[in-house]
């Protein structure tokens, strides 16, 4: 899927959404792609983020204008997989989801995790707000320090493969034909 001529009439749109969603319409672009400024991960030395700029150099300033493409939401491959087995009268049959390729915004880390209000009014909270944040100088960790209270822009830190293996369905059967002490 590609977006094209669409002009600059979505242009108020993508700005209104940044900050609040990674969804982007610009010519030329896949509707499913996911637009955030590049993260280069948590600085060890400070427990701030780091970020790139489009020429690739390493910043703490976070700019929309450098927002690019870090991933789509289709996936490259997607099915059904089902399997039925019988025996003695005994059934049973499992229906399967699949998909890989896929990237996905993950909500839950930025809002329960990196975005928790220091007020308590967001009262559910991920235990790894605590636990898993930079806290001295050369922590390698996924989330910054606890104490910076600035609310965490959107950034391919939180940007995650999906590729998924879900049950459908299960289903188990006796024919009560073969029995014969129903009879």
């Amino acid at each position: 899927t590609k977006l094209d001529k669409i002009g600059n009439k979505l242009d108020e749109l993508n700005k209104s959404g940044q900050g609040h969603n990674t969804v982007r319409y610009y010519n030329g672009a896949d509707p499913d792609d996911i637009w955030a400024v590049k993260s280069a991960g948590i600085d060890p030395s400070t427990g701030r983020e780091l970020f790139y700029d489009k020429e690739g150099n390493y910043t703490y300033d976070f700019s929309y204008d450098n927002e690019v493409i870090c991933g789509n939401t289709r996936p490259k491959i997607e099915g059904v997989i089902g399997t039925s087995l019988n025996y003695k009268g005994f059934s049973v049959s499992m229906n399967f989801r699949y998909q890989t390729g896929a990237s996905v915004f993950n909500e839950a880390l930025f809002n329960k995790v990196e975005n928790i209000s220091v007020s308590g009014l967001n009262k559910n909270q991920d235990k790894r707000a605590l636990y898993d944040r930079w806290q001295k100088p050369g922590d390698i960790v996924k989330f910054k320090r606890i104490d910076d209270v600035s609310v965490t822009p959107m950034s391919s830190r939180f940007v995650a493969d999906d590729n998924t293996l879900e049950c459908k369905s299960i289903s188990l059967g006796y024919e009560t034909t073969q029995a014969t002490w129903l009879k």
